[in-house]
């Protein structure tokens, strides 16, 4: 997908209370999960977040500025979510005393047409929330309008322990 017009990500203002409570639990380590919802049509250029599914945040070293999903995490996403008719939308990670800004690591992990919603934690409370597209080419993102909407949320806890 070319990210030639603006994009929308449409986020219930329940998802984003339990996205920003993790974010500051996480703190000083980045917080991260899976975005499920719908995908836009064509000709529609708003995707629609329905529920964020909460991840133990499995890097083995700098988890201040870094973040992984446990593989295994996002298949039983994968699939849970295609049964009812949903997709993997993107996924979503704090930035402990930074911007919500994609770092080096963010750009080097991208994946094209994935929404990264990234929330900004200072101490005990959250700064910033913006959201990204990787750029066609892969080497840069562009900022996604982010809208809220106040239907009821749906978070599962999806950590995994090995």
């Amino acid at each position: 997908m070319l990210v030639s017009e603006k994009r929308h990500l449409l986020i219930p203002t329940s998802v984003l209370g339990l996205l920003t409570r993790e974010a500051i639990e996480a703190y000083p380590e980045e917080c991260c999960g899976v975005l499920v919802g719908r995908i836009p049509a064509p000709a529609e250029p708003r995707a629609e977040v329905r529920e964020a599914v909460a991840a133990r945040n499995s890097a083995t070293d700098r988890r201040q500025e870094r973040y992984v999903i446990d593989p295994r995490l996002l298949l039983r996403v994968q699939k849970e979510a295609r049964e009812r008719e949903l997709e993997i939308l993107g996924y979503y990670h704090s930035h402990p005393d930074r911007c919500a800004t994609p770092g080096r690591f963010d750009l080097e992990t991208a994946w094209p047409d994935v929404h990264y919603l990234i929330l900004a934690v200072e101490e005990e409370r959250v700064t910033g929330v913006r959201s990204w597209l990787l750029r066609e080419g892969g080497e840069a993102f562009e900022e996604v309008d982010i809208e809220y909407s106040s239907p009821p949320a749906r978070s599962l806890s999806g950590s995994t322990e090995p």
